[in-house]
């Protein structure tokens, strides 16, 4: 009888099994809110590696999906994000999926926060997050420029790119900062050891008050949580170019392709800026505050199984600053003869940062 409850015990857990083992291609169709289709539209799974876009006629495909619940992320430009959470099954047909204009919308935010990808409506937590189009619009190109968009946030440097970060007035001026930076979940231990270029991003998260217990050291005000865009299986690439005063030049380009089919993924992306600075050096009426650098952000992703995953990211930025640290003696100067100085201390800031990482992840039911 105990071999008979035993056998059917090993079949039942075979069966459970073999059931969540069931792959599935889920397919569909992403449409406007007049049924016409749309193309381009990223269709990605969150906490996994099943991503698509559809195409000319709207449709799209992504094969051998693992039974489950899943919450599925919908966006494209000009459309207001969804996430929809599907069960995927047998029974899985054919969905439909309809996409409202932004403009009668708002975006459904998911945050990563907490380790994974989820819902920030359902986190217990006061986060600012900023999407790829939202820092496009509002030209975010450095840290600095966080200040003027989240609350309870201050970040500044005195002409060094070494940022002093305050969150709710939780701040420190030693080379720990009470505010952790994270770029591509990545912790920036120091003041001289981190990038302030933002490009080609995916989205920037700010998580106002203590985070020690996810994120460890330097977290007492909170988090900067800085995310570049993923590697894609296809490919694709953008140029930009963009002046200003000050002798203000821009520059940034990238690409992203799979390399292998749906297992091995590469992206590649640049920046060059240089600005002729505001403050005007009287000792020999030249520009003092010069400054010129130039960034990449290098990443290459193997995609072992549905569960598996391997993450190799290169950064690298390289400043050159000529006038670092103006000296204006007394408020008096300073209020009366504006961004000018005379100093005859002239020097040259040199940085050279390399940040590497590899990661091994895992995303499980």
């Amino acid at each position: 009888m105990k071999k008979i409850i035993f056998l059917n015990t090993l079949a039942i857990i075979a069966f459970l099994y073999s059931a969540a083992q069931t792959k599935i291609d889920f397919k569909g169709i992403i449409v406007d809110q007049s049924s016409n289709p749309i193309s381009d539209v990223s269709i990605y799974f969150l906490n996994s590696d099943y991503a698509a876009t559809s195409n000319n006629t709207g449709r799209f495909e992504i094969k051998n999906v693992l039974a489950g619940t899943y919450v599925v992320n919908i966006s494209k430009v000009g459309y207001a994000t969804i996430n929809k959470e599907m069960v995927i099954s047998g029974q899985t047909s054919d969905v439909t999926i309809a996409l409202q204009p932004s403009y009668k919308q708002l975006d459904e935010v998911t945050v990563i926060n907490e380790k994974y990808e989820g819902l920030q409506q359902q986190l217990p937590l006061s986060v600012t997050n900023l999407s790829s189009k939202a820092i496009e619009d509002y030209r975010v190109w450095n840290v600095n420029d966080l200040t003027a968009l989240a609350p309870n946030l201050y970040t500044a440097d005195p002409g060094d790119k070494r940022n002093v970060t305050s969150i709710r007035g939780i701040v420190t001026t030693s080379y720990d900062p009470a505010v952790a930076v994270y770029i591509d979940g990545v912790n920036q231990f120091g003041l001289d050891t981190y990038i302030t270029e933002l490009f080609d991003l995916d989205k920037v998260e700010i998580v106002r008050g203590p985070q020690g217990t996810l994120y460890g050291r330097n977290a007492m005000g909170g988090v900067i949580n800085i995310i570049t865009r993923r590697p894609l299986k296809r490919t694709s690439g953008f140029v930009e170019a963009s002046i200003g005063n000050y002798g203000l030049q821009r520059y940034t380009a990238g690409i992203r392709t799979d390399l292998i089919k749906d297992k091995l993924l590469f992206g590649a992306a640049g920046l060059y800026e240089k600005n002729n600075g505001f403050y005007t050096n009287e000792f020999n009426n030249s520009d003092y505050d010069k400054q010129h650098s130039g960034s990449g952000n290098y990443y290459l992703k193997y995609i072992a199984n549905e569960k598996w995953n391997v993450n190799l990211n290169f950064k690298h930025t390289s400043n050159r600053n000529n006038g670092p640290f103006p000296l204006v003696f007394g408020v008096e100067d300073a209020l009366n003869n504006p961004f000018k100085l005379n100093q005859n201390a002239l020097t040259t800031m040199v940085d050279n940062i390399l940040n590497g990482s590899a990661s091994v992840n895992y995303n499980g039911n």
